[in-house]
C-alpha cells in the first residue's frame, strides 16, 4: 500500500479553502465524462455522523480507522463514528495534520499548529516544546526508520526522538534546515523525507542522509508494488520516477494530469487519484471515475488509505467513502434493465434477451442485437428463452417467437388464433424434437417436427390451463409447473400429478430442474426436493424459506444456486448431500445482495431463465436493476470474527467507559452496555449475541444492534459475555467478556438482611408466643368450663341424690327399728341398710373426685405412687419407681387429671398383662415441656396391636390417645415383644403449668 497527499505546510492554507468552496462542485456538471469505479461503494456523510474536512487517515493494528482534520480527531468501526474525547487525557489541540499508524498498535498525531501525541492502548502522551519540538510549528510527517528511531517532518526542519525527548537532525544526519513535508518508509526499511530542497533517503545502518539528484523534484515519494518509489511533483504536475522496480520488471508508465489532491497506489499496484471534482481510478483497461453525481459524498478529495482488507477509504469535503471490491459485476445493456432473459452460448458468453453479450476479451463484438429493434417499445423485451440440443435458440417475445441459428435469427409462425401481444411462459423441447409453448392466456401448445401447432390443454390428463414453467429431466421426461402448485411429469406410461397432497405447496410453480437423479421444483412459496413419491420442503437453518425462485442452476461441483425475490442463494453440494440424506435438515446457505454488488432482486414470474451458467464457469444473473456476472468459484476465503470489545456500561444516557472489575453505583437496576466490532469491509454482516450469566439462560440474538438493556437487576457479581459473527454467519469459541458487579443499596446489603431475618424470625415466634397464649387460654377455658361442671354435677348429686338416699336410708332404718329383733324381715331390712350406706359411700367418693383438688392436694408424683399401690394387686407384683426431674411445678387440677388417668393404664397394663419384674416411671419438669415416662420389662406389646392401636373390644390404650388428644399432648408408645414397654407422654408446659414460670433468655437457651 502506498499513499501520499500534496505537499502540506505550502499548500494546507489554499486547500482547505479548497475544501470551502467544494460545494460548487454539486451544482457544476461534471467535467469528464468516465465509467464510475466498479466497486461497491458506500458514503457517509455528516447526517451519518461522519467529520468532515478530513486531511488524513490511518489504520492501527486492532482495526479501527482514525480520521484527522481540522474538526479533530475520529475513529469508525465500520459502523458508527465517534469522536475521540478522553476527559482524563485530552488532545492538546483539534487540527490534526497527519496520522501514522504503528506495527505496535502506537498512532502517531501531529497538529497543524505545532506539537505530536503518542495514542497507545487509550493512553495518550503529548509532545510539545518542553519536550524538544518546535513551537508553533506544523508537524506533517512522522514516521520510525529501519532501527525503530521515529522522525518528525516539520516547517523548519527534520527532528528525531531519543527516548522521550525530540532532537533538531541538521548536518550531523546531512539534513539541511527547511521545510519538510513527508515521510515515507518503503518496503526495505529505508526512509524517505521529501522537503523543499529535494528528497533525501536514509538506508538502514546508516548514520546520514543521503540526497537524490536535483531532478528527482520535490513531490511526495510513493512506492509502487513493484518496488519502484515515485515522487508526485505538484509544483510541476507530473509524476517522477525515484528508484527502478525490482528484478527487472518493466515500469509502468502513467499518464496524469491535471490538478491533483492526493495519490494512492494500492498493493494491486493500480493507481487512486483525488481531485476536486471527485476519485479516479486508472487501471490498465483505463480510467474509472466517482464523483458526486455517482454518489460520493461529496467534492474535494482530500485524501485516500488503502485498509488491510484491500478497501479504498477516501475522504471529502462533507464526509468518508469507501470503495470495496465486490463478487459480482453489472453488465451494461442498452435497453429494457431488468428485462432480460439469459441463455449461454458455448464460448462463455449469453444470449440476454434480444442481444447476444460476448465473453470479455473473446474478440466478438461486446453486444449484438439478435434482430432489429420495433418501434413499439412493448415489442422489445423477451419474455422466455430456450436452447434447445441442437443448439437453436428460442425466444419468446411480445412481438412473437424466434428461432436463432447460425444463419441468423427468423420469426417462427405463432398457432392460429394467437396474434402479436403474446406473452410465453416457458419454451422446452420433448424428446421427440416437439417444441412446446406455453402462452399466457391461449393456453399450452406443441409444434410438432411437420411445423404444426397442436394445443395440449386438458389432453392425456393435462390440466386446461397454460403451464408456468416447463423442463426436460436426464431422461428426457418432461417436466410441467402450474399455478396452485400443481406438477405433472410425462413418461413412457402417460402423465402423472402432483399436487398438495403429494407436498407441492409452492404456490405458482415458476422453476424447475430435473437433473442429477434430482427433481427441484421452486416457486412463489419456496423450494421443493422430490423424494420418492412426495415433495418436501426445503428451509435453511436460520428458517429461510427461499420464497420467490424463478431460476435454478446446479453448477458441476454440485452446488445448487437459486435466484429469487428473497435474494440470490448458494447452496453448497455438501449441504444438498446432508438434506437428501435427511428430510428435515436445515441447510446452511450463502446469500448474495447489493453488498456483493448485486442489485435489486429476481424479477416476479418473467422474464426467464433469469439465471444462466456461461460456458466459462461465470454465473449470469437478471434483476430488477439489470445484468450482472460473477465467478462462483471466486468466494473469498472465510474470515476470522472479529474480537468484541465492551465500550460502555451504566445506566441509560449515563454509561461510561467499561472497565475489568468495575463497580457500579449501588441501586443500579437498569444498564446499558455498548459494544462493537471493528469490521470496515461489511459491517452490515456481522450480527451480535450476548448473555448475562446469571440473567440469560441462553445467547441473546441482537442482530446489528451494538447495545444491549437489561431492567429489574440486583446488586451483586456479574459476567456480560458478547459474541459477533463473521461475514459467512459463523460464531467464535471465544466472547469478549466484562466482570462488573452493583454495589448494594443498605436494604440489600447483607447485615441488612441478617436484621430482617432476625426480625422476621422474632416476629414468627412472637405470633407462636401470642397463638400459645390463645390456645392456652382457650384449654384453660375450657378445662375451667369442665371443673365447674363438675362441681355443679357433685352439687346436684350431694344436693339431691345422696340426701334423698340420706334420708330413704333414714326412713328404712326407722321402720326396722319398730320390727322386733327375732323378726326374719329386719334382717334382711339391716342388710339392704348395710348395702345402701355403701351405695352412699361410694357416691359420696364419687362427688369427692368430681370436685376441684384445693391447693394443698397431692403432686403428680404424689398421685401417681398412691394410684401405683391400689393397682399393685399382690405383694409380689413389683412396686414403682419413680424419678421426677427438674423443678416440680403446680399443674392445672384437670390436666393432672388426665394426666393420672393415662398414667394409671399404662401402669395398670404392666401389673396386668405384661408379667413384668419392673416398673418405672419418670416425670421430667422442663422449661417447655412436661414428660412423663411409663417403662416396664414385660412382654412386650405384639406388633400387630401397636399397628392397629389396640385390641379388639379393648379400650385402654384408645382412651388413652383421646384424653392425650384432649389435652394437646404427644403420646408415643414403643416395644416389641419379649422387650419391655415405654409409654412417652410430652405436654407443653405451657398447657400443663398452672402458672407458666419467668424464663430468662439464658434458661430459654438450655434445654428442655
Amino acid at each position: 500500500m502506498a499513499v501520499t497527499r500534496l505537499g502540506k505546510r505550502d499548500i494546507f492554507r489554499w486547500q482547505t479553502c479548497r475544501l470551502l468552496l467544494s460545494c460548487l462542485v454539486f451544482l457544476a456538471p461534471a467535467a469528464r465524462a468516465a465509467t464510475p469505479i466498479d466497486r461497491h461503494h458506500a458514503a457517509w456523510t455528516a447526517r451519518d455522523g461522519a467529520p468532515t474536512m478530513v486531511m488524513t487517515m490511518a489504520q492501527t493494528s486492532d482495526g479501527w480507522l482514525w480520521l484527522g482534520g481540522p474538526n479533530g480527531l475520529f475513529r469508525f468501526d465500520g459502523a458508527r463514528f465517534e469522536r475521540y474525547a478522553d476527559p482524563a487525557a485530552p488532545l492538546p489541540a483539534n487540527s490534526v495534520s497527519i496520522l501514522s499508524a504503528q506495527a505496535d498498535g502506537d498512532l502517531w498525531i501531529g497538529y497543524r499548529f505545532g506539537g505530536a501525541s503518542r495514542l497507545t492502548h487509550g493512553r495518550l502522551r503529548n509532545y510539545d516544546e518542553r519536550d524538544g519540538l518546535p513551537k508553533n510549528t506544523g508537524l506533517w510527517g512522522i514516521q520510525p526508520d529501519a532501527g525503530g528511531r521515529m522522525w518528525a517532518a516539520t516547517a523548519i526542519g527534520m527532528y528525531q526522538l531519543d527516548g522521550e525527548r525530540w532532537h533538531a537532525a541538521g548536518a550531523a544526519w546531512s539534513l539541511p534546515a527547511g521545510k519538510y513535508e513527508t515521510l515515507m518508509r518503503d518496503r526495505h526499511g529505508v526512509l524517505w523525507a521529501q522537503g523543499e530542497s529535494g528528497v533525501y533517503t536514509l538506508a538502514p545502518g546508516a548514520a546520514r542522509f543521503a540526497r537524490l539528484p536535483v531532478d528527482s523534484g520535490v513531490g511526495v515519494p510513493i512506492q509502487v508494488v513493484d518496488g519502484s518509489v515515485w515522487s508526485w511533483d505538484a509544483l510541476h504536475n507530473r509524476l517522477n520516477r525515484l528508484s527502478a522496480p525490482e528484478h527487472g520488471v518493466r515500469p509502468r508508465a502513467w499518464k496524469l494530469h491535471g490538478e491533483v489532491n492526493t495519490l494512492l497506489f494500492d498493493r494491486a499496484g493500480e493507481l487512486w487519484v483525488g481531485r476536486r471534482d471527485g476519485v479516479e481510478y486508472h487501471t490498465a483497461q483505463g480510467v474509472a471515475r466517482t464523483g458526486p453525481p455517482q454518489g460520493l459524498s461529496g467534492g474535494a478529495v482530500g485524501a485516500l488509505l488503502e485498509d488491510r482488507e484491500g478497501d479504498i477509504w477516501a475522504s471529502t469535503a462533507t464526509g468518508i467513502d469507501r470503495f470495496r471490491r465486490q463478487r459480482v459485476s453489472k453488465v451494461s445493456m442498452p435497453d429494457n434493465p431488468g428485462e432480460q432473459t439469459l441463455v449461454a452460448d458455448d464460448d462463455g458468453g449469453v444470449w440476454a434477451g434480444r442481444f447476444h453479450v460476448s465473453r470479455p476479451g473473446h474478440g466478438a463484438p461486446p453486444l449484438k442485437a439478435l434482430w432489429p429493434r420495433s418501434p413499439v417499445a412493448l415489442d422489445n423485451p423477451v419474455n422466455y428463452a430456450y436452447r434447445d440440443r441442437a443448439g437453436v435458440l428460442w425466444s419468446g417475445a411480445y412481438n412473437g417467437l424466434w428461432r436463432t441459428d447460425g444463419a441468423g435469427s427468423a420469426r417462427v409462425p405463432l398457432p392460429d388464433g394467437v396474434g402479436g401481444g403474446t406473452q410465453f411462459n416457458a419454451i422446452v423441447m420433448d424428446r421427440a424434437g416437439g417444441l412446446w409453448a406455453s402462452i399466457a392466456s391461449r393456453g399450452l401448445f406443441r409444434l410438432g417436427p411437420d411445423g404444426a401447432w397442436q394445443k395440449q390443454d386438458g389432453r392425456g390428463g393435462l390440466p386446461d390451463e397454460a403451464a408456468r414453467s416447463m423442463a426436460v429431466s436426464d431422461g428426457q421426461e418432461l417436466w410441467i409447473g402450474y399455478q396452485r402448485g400443481r406438477l405433472m411429469r410425462q413418461s413412457a406410461d402417460g402423465w402423472r400429478g402432483y399436487g398438495p397432497a403429494e407436498g407441492v405447496r409452492l404456490g405458482v410453480v415458476m422453476a424447475l430442474l430435473p437433473a442429477g437423479g434430482r427433481v427441484w421444483a421452486g416457486g412463489e412459496n419456496g423450494l421443493a426436493l422430490l423424494r420418492g413419491e412426495r415433495f418436501s420442503a426445503v428451509t435453511g437453518g436460520d428458517g429461510q424459506a427461499f420464497e420467490g425462485i424463478t431460476s435454478i442452476v446446479e453448477l458441476d461441483n454440485g452446488d445448487l444456486w437459486l435466484n429469487a425475490v428473497s435474494g440470490l442463494f448458494r447452496i453448497a453440494a455438501a449441504e444438498v448431500a446432508k438434506l437428501t440424506a435427511a428430510a428435515d435438515y436445515r441447510v446452511r446457505y450463502e446469500r448474495l445482495d447489493g453488498l456483493d454488488g448485486l442489485d435489486g432482486t429476481a424479477p416476479l414470474l418473467l422474464p426467464a431463465p433469469s439465471l444462466a451458467r456461461a460456458a466459462d464457469g461465470q454465473l449470469w444473473v437478471t434483476t430488477t436493476t439489470g445484468v450482472f456476472r460473477f465467478d462462483p468459484a471466486a468466494r473469498n476465503a472465510p474470515q476470522p470474527a472479529p474480537p468484541v470489545q465492551i465500550r460502555k456500561i451504566g445506566p441509560p444516557g449515563q454509561a461510561r467507559p467499561a472497565l475489568a472489575g468495575m463497580r457500579l453505583a449501588p441501586g443500579t437496576t437498569t444498564l446499558q452496555l455498548d459494544y462493537t466490532a471493528v469490521a470496515l469491509a461489511m459491517p452490515e454482516r456481522i450480527r451480535f449475541r450476548y448473555r448475562l450469566d446469571g440473567v440469560d439462560a441462553q445467547w441473546q440474538e441482537a442482530g446489528r444492534r451494538r447495545a444491549a438493556y437489561y431492567n429489574n437487576l440486583g446488586a451483586g457479581d456479574y459476567r456480560f459475555r458478547v459474541q459477533a459473527s463473521n461475514e459467512d454467519g459463523d460464531w467464535p469459541a471465544e466472547a469478549g467478556t466484562l466482570d462488573f458487579s452493583i454495589a448494594p443499596t443498605v436494604v440489600q446489603t447483607w447485615w441488612f438482611r441478617g436484621v430482617c431475618a432476625l426480625a422476621a424470625l422474632a416476629i414468627c415466634w412472637a405470633a407462636y408466643r401470642l397463638r400459645l397464649r390463645r390456645l392456652i387460654a382457650q384449654l384453660a377455658g375450657r378445662m375451667e368450663e369442665r371443673v365447674n361442671e363438675r362441681e355443679r354435677i357433685a352439687r346436684e348429686l350431694h344436693d339431691t341424690l345422696l340426701q334423698s338416699i340420706q334420708g330413704l336410708i333414714l326412713r328404712v332404718h326407722a321402720a326396722a327399728t319398730r320390727l322386733p329383733e327375732p323378726e326374719p324381715a329386719r334382717a334382711l331390712i339391716e342388710q339392704a341398710l348395710e348395702h345402701a350406706d355403701d351405695v352412699l359411700h361410694e357416691g359420696r367418693d364419687r362427688v369427692r373426685g368430681l370436685r376441684n383438688h384445693d391447693a394443698d392436694e397431692q403432686t403428680l408424683a404424689a398421685a401417681l405412687t398412691e394410684a401405683a399401690a391400689h393397682l399393685r394387686a399382690t405383694a409380689e407384683a413389683p412396686l414403682l419407681s419413680l424419678v421426677v426431674a427438674g423443678p416440680v411445678h403446680a399443674l392445672h387440677p384437670a390436666i393432672q387429671q388426665e394426666i393420672l388417668s393415662i398414667a394409671c393404664e399404662a401402669i395398670a397394663n404392666a401389673y396386668r398383662h405384661a408379667g413384668a419384674s419392673a416398673i418405672n416411671a419418670q416425670l421430667r419438669y422442663g422449661a417447655r415441656e412436661l414428660r412423663v415416662i411409663i417403662r416396664d420389662n414385660g412382654v412386650g406389646i405384639p406388633p400387630a396391636v401397636l399397628a392397629t392401636g389396640g385390641r379388639r373390644d379393648h379400650w385402654g390404650m384408645p382412651g388413652m390417645r383421646e384424653r392425650a388428644r384432649r389435652i394437646k399432648a404427644k403420646l408415643t408408645v414403643c416395644g416389641a415383644a419379649g422387650g419391655g414397654t415405654e409409654w412417652l407422654l410430652v405436654l407443653p408446659g405451657a398447657i400443663a403449668y398452672r402458672a407458666g414460670p419467668r424464663r430468662s433468655w439464658l434458661r430459654r437457651a438450655a434445654p428442655a
